[in-house]
Protein backbone atom coordinates (compact mmCIF):
# COMPACT_ATOMS: atom_id res chain seq x y z
CA UNK A 1 0.00 0.00 0.00
CA UNK A 2 0.86 3.24 -1.32
CA UNK A 3 1.58 5.63 2.55
CA UNK A 4 2.10 8.59 0.09
CA UNK A 5 -1.57 8.18 -1.28
CA UNK A 6 -3.12 11.22 -1.62
CA UNK A 7 -6.53 10.02 -1.35
CA UNK A 8 -8.58 7.96 1.46
CA UNK A 9 -9.35 5.62 -0.78
CA UNK A 10 -8.82 5.91 -4.54
CA UNK A 11 -12.73 4.86 -5.65
CA UNK A 12 -13.33 5.57 -9.54
CA UNK A 13 -10.51 3.17 -9.69
CA UNK A 14 -11.61 0.64 -7.55
CA UNK A 15 -14.97 0.69 -9.15
CA UNK A 16 -13.68 0.04 -12.41
CA UNK A 17 -11.42 -2.39 -11.74
CA UNK A 18 -14.53 -4.24 -9.71
CA UNK A 19 -17.29 -3.99 -12.63
CA UNK A 20 -14.22 -5.35 -14.66
CA UNK A 21 -14.17 -8.26 -12.69
CA UNK A 22 -17.80 -9.14 -12.62
CA UNK A 23 -17.63 -8.44 -16.02
CA UNK A 24 -14.65 -10.76 -16.92
CA UNK A 25 -15.89 -13.79 -14.14
CA UNK A 26 -19.32 -13.85 -16.48
CA UNK A 27 -17.57 -14.13 -19.69
CA UNK A 28 -15.56 -17.21 -18.14
CA UNK A 29 -18.76 -18.73 -16.72
CA UNK A 30 -20.65 -17.77 -20.43
CA UNK A 31 -17.53 -19.26 -22.09
CA UNK A 32 -17.93 -22.77 -20.29
CA UNK A 33 -21.70 -23.22 -20.16
CA UNK A 34 -21.00 -22.43 -23.79
CA UNK A 35 -24.06 -20.16 -24.03
CA UNK A 36 -23.06 -17.84 -26.75
CA UNK A 37 -21.04 -17.49 -29.47
CA UNK A 38 -16.61 -17.91 -29.09
CA UNK A 39 -16.56 -14.30 -30.59
CA UNK A 40 -18.72 -12.55 -28.42
CA UNK A 41 -17.60 -14.20 -25.37
CA UNK A 42 -13.94 -13.44 -26.30
CA UNK A 43 -14.69 -9.76 -26.52
CA UNK A 44 -17.25 -9.45 -23.42
CA UNK A 45 -13.91 -11.37 -21.39
CA UNK A 46 -11.68 -9.06 -22.99
CA UNK A 47 -13.71 -5.80 -22.47
CA UNK A 48 -13.75 -6.85 -19.03
CA UNK A 49 -9.93 -7.51 -18.23
CA UNK A 50 -9.31 -4.31 -19.97
CA UNK A 51 -11.70 -2.62 -17.65
CA UNK A 52 -9.69 -3.74 -14.58
CA UNK A 53 -5.96 -2.92 -15.99
CA UNK A 54 -7.69 0.65 -16.58
CA UNK A 55 -9.58 0.53 -13.24
CA UNK A 56 -5.71 -0.52 -11.46
CA UNK A 57 -3.81 2.51 -14.03
CA UNK A 58 -6.99 5.02 -12.37
CA UNK A 59 -5.97 3.69 -8.78
CA UNK A 60 -2.26 4.57 -9.38
CA UNK A 61 -3.41 8.17 -10.26
CA UNK A 62 -5.76 8.80 -7.60
CA UNK A 63 -3.28 7.88 -5.00
CA UNK A 64 0.01 9.54 -6.99
CA UNK A 65 -2.54 13.35 -8.19
CA UNK A 66 -5.50 13.08 -5.36
CA UNK A 67 -7.90 12.50 -8.35
CA UNK A 68 -8.42 11.19 -11.70
CA UNK A 69 -7.26 13.33 -14.90
CA UNK A 70 -9.60 15.16 -17.27
CA UNK A 71 -8.19 13.17 -20.10
CA UNK A 72 -8.96 9.92 -18.81
CA UNK A 73 -12.38 11.00 -17.87
CA UNK A 74 -12.92 12.16 -21.33
CA UNK A 75 -11.78 8.52 -22.75
CA UNK A 76 -13.75 6.71 -20.07
CA UNK A 77 -16.50 9.22 -21.07
CA UNK A 78 -16.28 8.30 -24.42
CA UNK A 79 -16.12 4.67 -24.38
CA UNK A 80 -19.29 4.86 -22.24
CA UNK A 81 -21.15 6.78 -24.52
CA UNK A 82 -19.81 4.86 -27.59
CA UNK A 83 -21.35 1.44 -25.52
CA UNK A 84 -24.36 3.08 -24.54
CA UNK A 85 -25.13 4.23 -28.24
CA UNK A 86 -24.66 0.67 -29.27
CA UNK A 87 -26.09 -1.40 -26.35
CA UNK A 88 -28.57 0.61 -24.09
CA UNK A 89 -29.86 -2.08 -22.33
CA UNK A 90 -25.76 -2.88 -21.15
CA UNK A 91 -23.56 -2.95 -18.25
CA UNK A 92 -22.12 0.67 -19.76
CA UNK A 93 -24.68 1.82 -17.14
CA UNK A 94 -22.56 0.81 -14.51
CA UNK A 95 -20.13 2.36 -15.93
CA UNK A 96 -21.61 5.84 -15.10
CA UNK A 97 -20.89 5.26 -11.17
CA UNK A 98 -17.06 5.02 -11.63
CA UNK A 99 -17.29 8.15 -13.96
CA UNK A 100 -19.05 10.31 -11.90
CA UNK A 101 -17.46 9.49 -8.67
CA UNK A 102 -13.88 10.24 -10.85
CA UNK A 103 -15.47 13.76 -12.37
CA UNK A 104 -16.43 14.65 -8.88
CA UNK A 105 -13.14 14.37 -7.34
CA UNK A 106 -11.83 16.29 -10.66
CA UNK A 107 -14.42 18.52 -10.30
CA UNK A 108 -13.53 19.34 -6.46
CA UNK A 109 -9.90 19.20 -7.05
CA UNK A 110 -10.09 21.82 -9.46
CA UNK A 111 -12.40 24.44 -7.51
CA UNK A 112 -9.66 23.75 -4.80
CA UNK A 113 -7.20 25.01 -6.66
CA UNK A 114 -8.97 28.32 -8.13
CA UNK A 115 -9.68 29.36 -4.48
CA UNK A 116 -6.18 29.04 -3.30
Amino acid sequence: MNMDSRTRFPLAGALLAFIGTVHTALGVALFVAADQDVELTFWFTEFGVLSIGFGIAMIALERALGYVPGAVLLVLGAVTVFGLAFMPVSGFVMVLLPLGVGSYGWWRTRNERVAA
